[in-house]
């Protein structure tokens, strides 16, 4: 299946540098990587969102798929979508690192 998600890519940049200005000082790193970046790592041909969530000396990873139907969306409903995504993940991690869950 081919995704259009070059037709996007503007506001991909755009993601990119407004997620990269709210990394600084914080133990959760959130990248956009696009397709034939260096570090792409996906099959899907898609940009995606790699979250690293540092936990003392390691990190847990996820990547965070972006869509046509994602790219669709208006930049602050897709970055508060991103950031939902994120919480979640700090959340699970948390659980399993600290809760026993």
């Amino acid at each position: 299946m081919k995704h259009n998600w070059e037709d996007y890519k503007e506001k991909v940049l755009k993601l990119r540098d407004i997620f990269k200005k709210r990394n600084e000082g914080t133990e959760t790193e959130v990248e956009v990587v696009l397709p034939g970046e260096e570090g792409y790592s996906s099959e899907v041909g898609v940009p995606y969102v790699r979250v690293r969530y540092y936990v003392d000396d390691h990190y847990h990873e996820r990547r965070i798929d972006l869509y046509e139907y994602h790219l669709k969306k208006d930049i602050q409903d897709l970055v508060n979508l991103i950031e939902h995504f994120v919480q979640e993940f700090e959340m699970e991690i948390d659980q399993s690192e600290y809760g026993g869950g």
